[in-house]
């Protein structure tokens, strides 16, 4: 017989969060602030550079060489999903749930449901960091890094406006059985 598999405890919130904050100043330091929605920018930059050449020499944003190049952030926006699937891995934690409780008793149990309403917010999210020349790793956690002013109003507006759509989205709490 095979062993139960023993899920190991997640690091403390603490330890977590300036290992975190650690990671970053290190890495505004060494090379500069870091950020991820400018790479979808630069791996569209690159597709278009192959399927219509004309256009994205006339184009104000891809056009820029620096718009082509892929560097450090590239290979951040890759190491996210692999860091993650790492640490799942390393701490025995991941667990599969198409439908979280919480999404179910507000929602409803489709799954088709909630990925299509989570890929469509991701879009939103995206256009929302485009248009606002910069996501939320860069205005927030780098400008925290770089000590700058504008990071605490955004940081207030952020975690705001995602209280409050966490209110209206899920309104009921779903019933825990002993």
């Amino acid at each position: 017989m095979s062993e139960p598999v023993v899920s190991r405890p997640p690091v403390p919130w603490l330890a977590g969060g300036l290992l975190l904050g650690a990671v970053q100043v290190l890495a505004v330091a060494l090379a500069q602030p870091l950020g991820v929605s400018t790479q979808f920018v630069t791996v569209n930059a690159k597709v278009l550079e192959t399927v219509a050449p004309g256009y994205v020499e006339d184009h104000t944003l891809v056009g820029k060489p620096s718009a082509r190049r892929f560097g450090y952030p590239f290979w951040l926006v890759v190491g996210i999903p692999v860091g993650a699937a790492a640490a799942a891995l390393a701490t025995r934690r991941r667990r599969r749930i198409d439908v979280p409780a919480f999404w179910e008793v507000n929602h409803g149990p489709s799954r088709a449901r909630r990925f299509l309403t989570t890929f469509l917010a991701g879009i939103v999210i995206l256009l929302g960091a485009r248009l606002a020349h910069g996501c939320t790793c860069g205005q927030m956690a780098s400008g925290w890094a770089q000590l700058a002013l504008a990071a605490l109003p955004f940081t207030i507006g952020l975690f705001g406006a995602g209280m409050a759509v966490a209110f209206i989205a899920f309104r009921r709490a779903p019933r825990i059985e002993n």
